[in-house]
């Protein structure tokens, strides 16, 4: 009988502890939303030392602590839980004649499906008569087209009192902050009046810091400005990207052969910046110098260089010295890893010049009709005997004219001069034995082919539609406009280029879905910059379609708008 007493008031205990959401019934798919505040919000006057803040469910509540910001901070918070509601306690008194805004962010979840927020919510309350009425709205892209937006974190930056170039977001928290909702958007309330830099991030840490490296960031393309006049600031975009921060290390350098090196580094490097030049090898004994015939970046990767040197020793041990190289985001070296020693080759030079691989894999189907197609070579080659090596047919062995461009002395791209015929098979094909290498070789008397399909015409589409930009500050530089499939991390981008806002044709777009955006190219390098975080470098002036745009084949999508912000 003491044992099965022993056991119920056991049950009993185990049902009544801790926080448990009602089991059964339909799948919870609705997001929690705050239904009331104490003070409720607008209040002014406030003195209390805590606010509370019930929600529609049961919530996770480490998700909420780190979810609830408060401009301006009041440091260490106290949170006390009871059912639905949280009691946050402030470790400090409130100053005077002062807005707070409380926000919850999107990060808070339910207990049942671990639904999320829809969006944030703000409450505002002021120690003084009036509650501060400044709003900066605008909306967040993801980096990858299948990221989701929801979740970054907006940082705003008061620019008022403190010199803008020394604000540095690695260590400066920020005076204001919320979240972006499903859609990416968000909405900065109850501002004071002034001048904003706003951020955006992934902020992986939660600790409303810029991490390099590790945050997604995004900045606007300028600072923002909110006053009496003008107290509602709209149409901040900003598009997620990830910087690289670690300059380039020279990680590791192989003799292939007596004459050819590879040389591993630890970044992509930007193919223009690999001359032979840049490369100094000597033996560590003597100190005499071997020449460096050739150097090629190896592609797709290019975090490999190949270097073609003269005759080295197999008995000597070498050393390689690299110049400044960079990166294509512009990232220079490590003082302290540009060089490294290896052991010298006597394995003898005696295979010439072959191909490696194609950009397009053999018996591939769908190709785009006006495919880029890239040769690799195992070393670098003499431009114009590769060139006349290659030739281009369809089915039938009529020559496809293509205009050849080097994106190194061991890669060549290959475009043909106008779009390839729809389903129709087509042959890449190389005779290394009229291939001469930089050392004078020829390769073997075979015959390299590569076949392919081109995708099928009738599957496509196009998007037509208008740019339109009504600024008046930095509109310099053409607009690009830019197609890109919406599920897939990696994929071509379909671009149309325009001299001045106005109407665009993207043409041959696959059936599929696809997010459509703009830029404003004001250095005209041909590509989106995001700008910098620190020091201080607005983005280009970007624009993407609200929606993604769903292709069908055959029925063309028209009267697209975009506006640039």
């Amino acid at each position: 009988m003491r044992h099965a007493v022993f056991f119920l008031i056991a049950v009993a205990l185990a049902g009544c502890a801790g926080q448990r959401a009602p089991e059964g019934g339909p799948i919870d798919t609705d997001p929690p939303v705050v239904v009331s505040t104490i003070p409720p919000n607008y209040t002014t006057h406030f003195s209390g030392q805590s606010i509370t803040i019930e929600f529609s469910e049961y919530v996770d509540h480490r998700a909420v602590e780190g979810a609830i910001y408060i401009s301006p901070s009041l440091g260490p918070l106290t949170f006390d839980w009871s059912g639905r509601e949280v009691e946050i306690r402030f470790p400090d008194r409130l100053r005077q004649n002062r807005t707070y805004v409380v926000t919850v962010g999107t990060d808070v979840s339910d207990l049942n499906n671990r639904n999320k927020m829809a969006q944030a919510y703000t409450l505002a309350f002021s120690t003084g008569d009036e509650i501060d009425h400044g709003v900066i709205e605008g909306r967040v892209f993801p980096r990858q087209a299948t990221d989701s937006p929801q979740g970054a974190t907006i940082l705003a930056y008061q620019l008022n009192d403190i010199n803008p170039d020394t604000l540095d977001p690695k260590t400066t928290q920020p005076d204001y902050v919320t979240q972006t909702g499903k859609t990416g958007e968000f909405t900065l309330r109850h501002l004071a009046f002034g001048t904003y830099r706003i951020l955006a991030l992934k902020d992986v840490f939660k600790n409303l810091l810029y991490d390099p490296e590790t945050d997604d960031f995004g900045v606007a393309n300028g600072d923002i400005k909110v006053t009496p006049y003008d107290t509602l600031r709209s149409n901040v975009w900003m598009r997620l990207v990830r910087e690289d921060t670690t300059a380039i290390r020279l990680l590791k350098v192989t003799a292939l052969n007596r004459r050819l090196l590879k040389a591993d580094f630890s970044s992509a490097i930007a193919a223009r910046e690999i001359v032979a030049s840049r490369f100094n090898v000597s033996d560590t004994s003597s100190h005499r110098s071997l020449e460096v015939v050739a150097a090629a970046s190896v592609f797709p990767q290019l975090t490999s260089v190949l270097l073609v040197t003269e005759q080295q020793a197999a008995e000597l041990i070498y050393r390689l010295d690299v110049d400044s190289l960079r990166t294509q985001s512009g990232l220079g070296m490590n003082a302290l890893a540009r060089s490294l020693v290896f052991a010298g080759s006597g394995i003898p030079d005696t295979n010439g010049p072959a191909v490696t691989s194609l950009s397009i894999g053999d018996t591939s189907r769908g190709a785009d009709l006006d495919a880029r197609l890239s040769i690799h070579f195992s070393v670098p080659v003499i431009r114009a005997t590769a060139e006349r090596a290659v030739s281009l047919v369809d089915s039938g062995s009529a020559a496809v004219p293509f205009r050849a461009t080097w994106l190194s002395d061991a890669s060549v791209e290959l475009k043909p001069e106008k779009p390839m015929k729809s389903r129709v098979s087509h042959t890449v094909r190389v005779r290394p034995a009229l291939i001469t290498d930089a050392t004078g070789k020829s390769g073997r008397d075979s015959l390299r082919t590569f076949r392919f399909r081109t995708i099928d015409q009738d599957l496509f589409s196009t998007i037509e539609g208008a740019v339109s930009d009504t600024g008046s500050l930095d509109v310099g530089g053409p607009i690009y406009v830019v197609a890109q499939e919406a599920t897939a991390k990696e994929t071509r981008e379909r671009v149309f280029r325009l001299d001045r806002a106005g109407t665009f044709i993207l043409k041959e777009i696959p059936e599929g879905k696809y997010i459509l955006r703009a830029y404003r190219d004001r250095n005209g390098n041909g590509q989106f910059d995001p700008g910098r975080v620190f020091p201080f470098k607005p983005s280009e002036r970007t624009a993407q379609y609200a929606d993604t745009l769903k292709i069908r084949a055959r029925w063309p999508l028209e009267g697209v708008k975009l506006w640039l912000h």
